[in-house]
């Protein structure tokens, strides 16, 4: 006998077809004595659910329906990396709307076998696409499947193979803090690299110290500089030979450098290039990167890749640079 439609019972109950829809797959939204009273009639009516599209419309409310997965493969575990948690998770989002599950990945060790093993994996589980990174030192000998996968890369980790990325645009960035040092007074900014920051913040402020230093003429012989908590009369010499009025940072420093740095940071204006994570004073600033906006980049980019199948090493590179938002009480 012919089951009859959600359109028949629903004018049997005065409810319309999508309640009774919804009530038959259980969803929330309805009372659940609307839905005994839905259950109950198509009971009477001898109405069954087909079992396969029961479990497809369960997958889909909980939000596990997917087409594939894709890899994210750094040198860390995911819950190492805290600071990373918004691209995580933004990436994540945007990757379910879109059909992918994100399974994270790390690698344990530089070896050819440990990559062979990580690609034979991600082969065997049906992986298309790789993002890779982020990664807190620069890569070499990176010795993966290349031609088997989609890759894109967080940053400028390496060179070679050159992979499309997305990052941060670090140039912009120190740019927009050279100027905002400028309305704060400082006429002589310098630089201090820091022996614990990322490659990423190493050659965009050695580049900017010498373009800011040829550009504006200022009497800063050297204007990049890396102190040595352990050899404090080297950063009295080079801030007598210098006389900086503003700084510029990668991140906050740690406690034996932050007690060596005090009379300059109390003192003149300062930029970190990160989010110190502690109250700073009205004439420092920082920058929030755009974490959740590159999550959602580097999926965007690679679901182009895997929808127009361009796997293996492209024939071009594309690099999306994302600024950041600069944070202080007294930014125009």
């Amino acid at each position: 006998m012919k089951q009859p439609s959600f359109r028949q019972i629903a004018n049997k109950l005065g409810l319309s077809a999508s309640t009774v829809s919804r009530a038959l797959h259980k969803d929330p939204r309805i009372r659940p004595e609307t839905a005994k009273r839905v259950m109950d009639a198509l009971k009477e009516e001898g109405y069954e659910l087909d079992p396969a599209v029961s479990v497809g419309m369960s997958k889909i409310r909980q939000r596990s329906f997917y087409r594939e997965s894709i890899a994210w493969c750094g040198t860390a575990p995911r819950e190492s990396c805290p600071w990373f948690e918004p691209m995580f998770q933004s990436a994540e989002d945007y990757g379910s709307r879109l059909g992918y599950k994100i399974e994270h990945f790390s690698i344990e060790k530089k070896s050819t076998s440990n990559f062979r093993q990580l690609s034979n994996k991600w082969k065997a589980r049906g992986i298309n696409g790789v993002v890779l990174g982020p990664f807190k030192d620069q890569q070499r000998n990176l010795s993966f499947r290349w031609r088997d996968f989609a890759w894109v890369v967080i940053g400028h980790p390496f060179e070679d193979p050159a992979l499309h990325s997305v990052g941060r645009d670090f140039l912009a960035d120190i740019r927009r803090a050279l100027d905002w040092l400028k309305k704060q007074g400082s006429r002589r900014p310098c630089f201090l690299q820091q022996k614990d920051s990322s490659y990423a913040y190493k050659n965009p402020l050695l580049l900017s110290s010498i373009t800011n230093y040829n550009d504006t003429h200022a009497n800063t012989p050297t204007p990049c500089f890396e102190p040595d908590d352990q050899n404090p009369e080297a950063l009295r010499s080079w801030e007598k030979q210098n006389r900086p009025d503003g700084l510029i940072l990668p991140h906050y420093p740690s406690p034996k450098l932050q007690r060596l740095l005090q009379p300059l940071l109390d003192t003149i204006p300062v930029v970190f290039l990160t989010s110190p994570n502690v109250s700073i004073p009205s004439n420092h600033a920082y920058f929030q990167p755009r974490l959740e906006v590159m999550g959602q980049a580097s999926i965007n980019l690679l679901h182009r890749l895997l929808f127009n199948r361009e796997l293996g090493i492209p024939s071009y590179k594309q690099s999306i640079y994302l600024d950041s938002n600069l944070v202080a009480a007294s930014v125009d």
